[in-house]
């Protein structure tokens, strides 16, 4: 082994003292992110979504709420874990609170009786059905229950009917558009 002469050390000093430092930094990032993601699951595992939590805590905590019956809690976690999330989240999210507005419009008209009321919630289930496969067109659960929904509270067209001479004629810039509907054959047999 050459001996290291004075000034060569004196340059491979600060060298190394930088290096140290940047290791240490990078421990020290690398041990923020494994707390970040410890919190992240006691969080899931508990039920709450602390201010700032990843929006993967949020849906999980829709998810949950879900299961617990707290339904407009679920809803509103959903919608903060599909505006925070990436887009695989937010899809996942809508998705979730779709099935849980159709799940709760059968529970409402089966229980309560209430016909409006599961109306309004199946509406809100296509829409949200309607969204997803904006996003994704082979969803087949989302295109399944979107037929699902259709059964229970069927779209009407609107058509703005016009005379020419003894024909009628459907004016077509009056109809809705058809992009989202699905082409499903076969009569559905229940949500998946």
């Amino acid at each position: 082994m050459v001996p290291l002469n004075r000034l060569a050390r004196r340059k491979l000093a600060p060298a190394l003292n930088l290096l140290a430092l940047g290791a240490l930094a990078l421990a020290g990032h690398a041990g923020w992110q494994a707390w970040c993601a410890h919190d992240a699951n006691r969080q899931m595992r508990d039920g709450v979504a602390d201010t700032g939590a990843p929006p993967m805590v949020h849906f999980a905590r829709g998810t949950m709420l879900d299961r617990q019956n707290d339904h407009d809690a679920a809803l509103a976690a959903y919608s903060d874990a599909e505006t925070r999330g990436d887009d695989a989240l937010g899809h996942a999210a809508r998705l979730n609170a779709s099935n849980l507005y159709l799940r709760r419009a059968i529970a409402v008209a089966t229980r309560e009786g209430s016909a409006a009321r599961a109306i309004t919630l199946i509406e809100l289930a296509k829409t949200g059905y309607r969204r997803v496969l904006r996003d994704q067109p082979d969803e087949w659960g989302a295109r399944y229950n979107l037929e699902l929904a259709q059964v229970l509270v069927p779209d009407y067209e609107v058509r703005n009917w016009r005379r020419e001479g003894k024909e009628t004629r459907v004016d077509d810039d009056a109809l809705p558009d058809k992009s989202a509907w699905t082409e499903m054959v076969g009569a559905p047999r229940g949500m998946h």
